[in-house]
């Protein structure tokens, strides 16, 4: 297969970090017809478009050439590379798939080309009644307000659009005015690119899911790189605050012309493989997971190779739906009663939670009723009581993991201290600097003082002397130091006739 050259291409460049993931396989999923995918997937991301006939756009001659030697015999398979406005403005598909977003189908050779004309260039290539699947980037999400500085990288050339939507309203707000209906919108966390959970606004403001969410973000939130601070515990107070979609790392919608969504309210990938599915029933919300055998659960990756994946039709592979329980987390109720030192309540949760049949659940895996029962919300597996506790205590604040040790009656981590989170997080590196920072400062002062101290005393200590080496210059102290060899003498000379007297 020979990539087909539509103009503006860039010979020379890449694509690194592709939109990829079982989440986002999930959306891929529900393509139908002729599928346009434009900007850089992974490999199992497009393997996951159940089409029969797919047309790739990429603007780098190395990722279109990937692609065409990727896909060299699947049948119906097109790879185009160039500049999306040099894509000919032809109603000839049925899905656009952009979960990517815009920002990386323009070029060097692109003069202007604003994100409102991307959307544009992606709506005149819509057949009627077709559906497109859109990215963005949050600019002030939380993957960026946690992030280290970084100097601009050989990416960052285009400088952005300042008229791009900068919020979720505004990106439907755009999509309605272009004469799109929004029919599902999302929430990604942890990052925009590859996402682990996608929530629609609906279900992140429905209370009756808080504690589900807690779990999920936990979950789901788990940084990979270094960090100002551990996002997880943030993002959760943002869920509690309301501001979890306003300050998501990323959002993504489905629009179409008509029609209703075929997609669900929340997606979760989980690290153990199954994808659970929520949506909204007149019984209130259910839970659906792959099974761990499905493609969708298979590990994903930017550069993986291999055969194209076959994807199921339809929702076959999905286990029975199950009620997703109501309530408080467990982690955030046991964190509570901690930090207020509400030992009867702390007391209570602990022997709940250890002393029943989930106390090898995780308690972030876990939601406590209104009527106090924990039920589990399957998002793992079970395991030995012991590290579930400690896990619990490793979610912790410092000062509270000792008294949580002592209440679960767990001997204490090496060291006498518990064992933190693996998060590189540089706010809690930076507290620890400058704690020890005070700390030395501490006892240089002191050491200062003893040293100060010990001067004056040696100081006083030679004047001393040379008082005492004056003194023994004059008649007085000339007669004093006789006076005194003289007793040294005498009593010389009783111990020597005592002890001849002695003598037998």
């Amino acid at each position: 297969m020979i990539p087909l050259l539509l103009g503006g291409e860039m010979p020379h460049w890449s694509d690194t970090d592709p939109a990829g993931g079982a989440a986002l396989a999930t959306l891929a999923a529900a393509a139908r017809g002729h599928t346009l995918i434009v900007g850089p997937h992974s490999f199992p991301l497009i393997d996951a478009v159940p089409a029969r006939q797919i047309t790739v756009l990429v603007r780098g001659v190395p990722d279109a050439e990937a692609l065409a030697a990727r896909y060299a015999s699947r049948a119906g398979f097109e790879v185009c590379c160039g500049s999306l406005e040099k894509l000919a403005a032809v109603p000839a598909y049925d899905t656009v798939l952009a979960l990517d977003g815009l920002d990386r189908t323009v070029t060097t050779e692109s003069d202007g080309l604003t994100w409102e004309d991307s959307l544009g260039a992606l709506l005149a290539v819509l057949r009627p009644g077709g559906q497109l699947l859109l990215g963005r980037e949050n600019p002030a999400g939380l993957h960026r307000l946690l992030a280290l500085s970084e100097e601009p990288g050989s990416g960052d050339w285009d400088g952005g659009d300042r008229g791009a939507p900068a919020n979720l309203p505004q990106l439907r707000e755009r999509i309605v005015g272009a004469g799109m209906s929004v029919l599902r919108d999302y929430a990604a966390y942890p990052s925009p690119r590859s996402p682990r959970l996608l929530a629609s606004s609906a279900a992140l403001g429905d209370r009756s899911l808080h504690g589900f969410f807690s779990g999920a973000l936990r979950r789901a939130g788990t940084p990979e790189g270094p960090v100002l601070a551990d996002p997880r515990p943030v993002a959760v107070q943002m869920l509690n605050s309301d501001l979890a979609a306003d300050l998501a790392p990323g959002w993504f919608v489905l629009a179409a012309k008509g029609g209703q969504a075929t997609l669900p309210e929340v997606v979760l990938a989980t690290e153990s493989g199954p994808v659970h599915h929520l949506n909204r029933t007149s019984q209130g919300w259910t839970q659906q997971a792959t099974k761990p055998d499905s493609p969708l659960s298979a590990p994903t990756g930017g550069s993986s190779l291999g055969a194209p994946s076959p994807m199921p039709a339809g929702w076959n592979l999905f286990d029975a739906p199950s009620p997703v329980p109501a309530g408080w987390n467990l982690l955030d109720a046991l964190l509570d009663a901690a930090r207020g030192r509400d030992l009867p309540a702390l007391r209570s949760l602990l022997t709940s939670w250890q002393g029943g049949e989930l106390a090898g659940i995780d308690a972030d895996e876990i939601v406590v009723g209104e009527d106090g029962r924990l039920h589990d919300l399957g998002l793992g597996e079970s395991q030995d009581p012991g590290p579930a506790l400690r896990h619990f205590i490793e979610a912790a604040p410092g000062d509270l993991a000792e008294l949580i040790e002592a209440m679960a009656g767990i001997e204490a981590a090496a060291g006498g201290a518990a064992i933190r989170p693996g998060v590189e997080a540089f706010r809690e590196v930076a507290a620890a600097h400058d704690r020890l920072a005070r700390e030395l400062g501490e006892a240089q002062t002191r050491i200062n003082w003893y040293e100060q101290r010990l001067a004056v005393r040696d100081t006083e200590l030679a004047r001393a002397y040379r008082i005492i080496a004056l003194l023994k210059g004059t008649v007085p102290g000339r007669a004093a130091t006789a006076v005194r060899g003289a007793l040294r003498t005498g009593k010389k000379a009783a111990r020597t006739a005592l002890h001849q007297i002695r003598k037998p």
